[in-house]
């Protein structure tokens, strides 16, 4: 008999052993489940805070009134090494913020570029872009860029007749801007927007002509606070 209830104690303290072990497993388990999940959801709560996404912007809509070249008059040579181009074109660029919580203030000015060349008109306000977005809105603006007599060097004259042989205008027209996010530092961060379009000259008074929608593209900079 004593030797039946000597192999039945081992065996007892066994059995148990291996439940408390089994016990301790499941608890730590399901320990480590519940805190995988509180930070998964806090994670998500706060991921839309902490991170700041830059806008995004479609020229929906766009035109040329005006795209003409002209011989420079203070060069002799056959043919001038520069001409002069004038234009007037007329964009309109959806601005939208992507953001969930964090609304977006816009300071910019338009630009336009034909064949690499850069044309500023910093006197124009209807080239200012001065508007705010709220998180998740969009806001359409319309701009009107144009010059006179704007300096064209030799090979953009000689890609504005083959363009003009064509019946299109590849061109480019920018949004120079500074952008500063709510609920984060309050940091001014240089953005550019650049939408390269391709327009038909039209008259003044055609209420529409065909346009492709055409996403821009974004270029910001990497600083603190943006």
């Amino acid at each position: 008999r004593g030797e039946i209830r000597g192999a039945a104690e081992p065996a007892m303290a066994c059995w148990e052993r291996d439940w408390w072990q089994k016990r301790h497993c499941e608890c730590t388990w399901t320990k480590a489940a519940l805190w995988l999940a509180f930070l998964l959801l806090t994670g998500g709560l706060i991921a839309p805070f902490a991170v700041v996404k830059p806008p995004t912007a479609t020229a929906g809509y766009a035109f040329l009134t005006r795209f003409e070249l002209s011989p420079s008059p203070n060069s002799t040579a056959k043919p001038p090494p520069l001409q002069l181009l004038s234009y007037n074109a007329t964009v309109h660029i959806a601005l939208r913020n992507p953001n969930l919580y964090r609304g977006i203030s816009y300071l910019a000015l338009a630009a336009f570029s034909f064949n690499g060349t850069r044309f500023d008109d910093e006197s124009s306000a209807a080239g200012v872009v001065d508007l705010y977005l709220d998180a998740q809105e969009e806001k359409t603006v319309r701009l009107e860029v144009g010059g006179v007599d704007r300096k064209l060097p030799a090979a953009g004259a000689a890609e504005f007749a083959r363009q003009k042989e064509a019946g299109w205008f590849e061109v480019e027209v920018r949004l120079d801007a500074v952008v500063q996010y709510d609920m984060a530092r309050k940091t001014w961060c240089p953005l550019d927007i650049i939408c390269p379009l391709r327009l038909q000259l039209v008259d003044s008074d055609v209420a529409a002509i065909a346009f492709n929608k055409t996403k821009c593209t974004i270029l910001r900079v990497k600083i603190s606070g943006c």
